[in-house]
């Protein structure tokens, strides 16, 4: 796979086979992943990578967050809306993941186990949390960003899924508390990794690319 159709390729995996990830593989992708730009060669990202009791630990620990309707809140700025164009997009997006799992958006315990299968980092083997220090700037976001997209096309080139979850950042204190985290570390997002299971309808939804003239201008 040349990077051209890496890229093409990616896509984001919701369902995962039990198969476990050696660890070699997983220090490959992360050595590959380091040479990812940064302002001034900062490389302002850090990485937990958790697998086996310690993945599921924190997956119960953010289940029980959920149920007990602890506060959510990310570390960061999020956007409470969005222009109607973006907007329509993520909607489409979601109607699309509904469709392939069989979900009648109407089916409130469905659309909840749904949003629960975050928590559970989708079953995958491996689960990767991104933090950065506290305090740093818009570029750094940028920086951590592209290190994420380095690390997805990595994991492609040995037969690995992945899917980004920014949902499991709105507990930032419990991953936190769990990783032993001082409050200056910020928690950003998670990336679920596995092998993907082919079988699952979910993964073989892609939400459609906006043509070249929907988002390109060029200047001469």
């Amino acid at each position: 796979m040349d990077i051209l159709e890496a890229i093409e390729n990616r896509r984001s995996i919701r369902a995962f086979k039990e198969k476990p990830v050696p660890k070699h593989i997983l220090e490959k992708i992360l050595l590959t992943a380091r040479w990812s730009p940064s302002g001034h060669n900062t490389q302002p990202w850090e990485v937990a990578v958790l697998m086996g009791k310690k993945k599921d630990e924190l997956s119960r620990r953010l289940l029980e967050a959920v149920e007990q309707r602890k506060e959510r809140k990310f570390d960061y700025f999020e956007a409470s809306s969005f222009p109607p164009f973006l907007q329509k997009r993520r909607d489409a997006c979601d109607e699309g993941i509904f469709k392939h799992k069989k979900i009648d958006i109407r089916d409130k315990k469905a659309v909840k186990q749904h949003i629960l299968e975050n928590y559970y980092f989708f079953h995958a083997p491996v689960e990767l949390i991104l933090f950065m220090e506290r305090g740093l700037g818009c570029g750094q976001f940028i920086d951590v960003g592209m290190f994420a997209q380095s690390v997805m096309l990595a994991a492609l080139e040995f037969g690995l899924g992945t899917c980004c979850q920014g949902t499991i950042a709105l507990y930032p204190q419990v991953i936190r508390e769990f990783l032993g985290l001082p409050e200056n570390k910020i928690i950003l997002f998670g990336i679920a990794m596995g092998y993907p299971d082919e079988e699952a309808s979910v993964n073989r939804y892609r939400p459609p690319r906006e043509p070249l003239e929907g988002f390109v201008r060029f200047y001469e």
